[in-house]
């Protein structure tokens, strides 16, 4: 066989071979960099997955009135789930990482990097990041950009977000109770509330109800629904506060028969919104006990915690609320008489 004819069916198996491997890949790295990172359009994003090292992940899913759930059954914090929404638009290389220091910071990303998969419609993200360490001067934050279909940059860079100094890895972590909304109340606007009710447990004569006539107008009943005269701004004051009501945090320091216990024993205060559609919303109160070894102002050991109470929410979790608010919710009677 002549030697010209054996280089062109080299050349042909070759050729095909490599047709044969390009087909085959499906998000191998690229021998090249990637650099458009930024999302123009976030209104368009519906989902993003967060996956650490450690196996926890999280899922976020915009629904159709435009609020967000955390792994399809969590109302999400719309606080941390916006500031993720900005970064995605805001989002900028900084500096190529230098030559030197890439096999390095590959190496590093490679044990700790957070995968973020960012979702436009349909099931394959559009663009998945890998979410590395800060630089040294916790200025920048080395990524890595993959494309579906396209593949994964072989090159890290330093990002950043314009208008921000500081590093992005702490936005994209997978610790579910901070994705959590940690609304109590939520009545921006108040025309919603029909009724309130307030109950002591341990003192039934002081509580009582708060409803709202189509005007607006304030009535007080005690708990045996016997008129009271009430002081309207003292009302109005009482329910202003629930346009905004918030847990501290998630109790994750007792045990579950801790918690139980807790959830099982009699309330100290119990205060149920019912709006105009007959939603109602009931959230019990408990007294928590002090921290270990906690004092008062002469400096007895204290019996119960005087700036904090437990309360349960939702889905009955033990969350912890800072009385400083929610004392202003659960008055006597006496604060609202005229």
């Amino acid at each position: 066989m002549k030697r010209p004819l054996v280089m062109v069916i080299v050349l042909a198996v070759l050729g095909a071979l490599a047709l044969w491997l390009s087909a085959r890949d499906r998000g191998t790295t690229l021998s090249g960099p990637l650099t458009d990172f930024a999302i123009a359009d976030t209104s368009s994003v519906d989902r993003i997955f967060i996956a650490q090292k450690d196996g926890r992940s999280v899922d976020l899913r915009r629904q159709d009135d435009g609020t967000w759930t955390v792994n399809d059954i969590y109302r999400a914090n719309p606080i941390p789930v916006r500031l993720l929404l900005k970064t995605f638009l805001r989002v900028e290389v900084r500096a190529p990482v230098p030559k030197s220091a890439e096999a390095n910071v590959l190496r590093v990303m490679g044990g700790a990097a957070r995968k973020v998969e960012i979702y436009q419609g349909g099931d394959t993200p559009t663009k998945v990041w890998y979410v590395g360490h800060a630089t040294p001067d916790h200025n920048g934050t080395y990524m890595v950009l993959e494309k579906p279909g396209k593949g994964r940059s072989d090159v890290p860079f330093i990002m950043g977000m314009s208008g921000f100094s500081g590093f992005l890895t702490t936005r994209f972590h997978a610790k579910l109770d901070e994705w959590r909304n940690s609304e109590v109340f939520a009545y921006p606007d108040l025309e919603r509330i029909s009724v309130v009710l307030v109950q002591h447990p341990e003192a039934p004569a002081t509580g009582f109800f708060i409803s709202l006539g189509e005007d607006g107008t304030p009535r007080l009943m005690d708990e045996g629904m016997r008129p009271v005269q009430v002081d309207t701004a003292a009302a109005q004051d009482f329910l202003l506060q629930f346009r905004s009501l918030h847990f501290e945090y998630i109790e994750r320091n007792l045990s579950r028969s801790q918690c139980d216990s807790v959830r099982n024993s009699p309330p100290w205060h119990v205060v149920t919104v019912t709006d105009r559609d007959g939603a109602e919303r009931r959230i019990p109160f408990f007294h928590k006990e002090p921290y270990q070894g906690q004092l008062d102002m002469e400096g007895d050991r204290m019996t119960q915690d005087v700036d904090r109470m437990y309360a349960t929410v939702d889905d009955s979790v033990l969350v912890v609320v800072q009385r400083l608010l929610f004392d202003r919710i659960t008055p006597s009677i006496t604060t609202l008489e005229r």
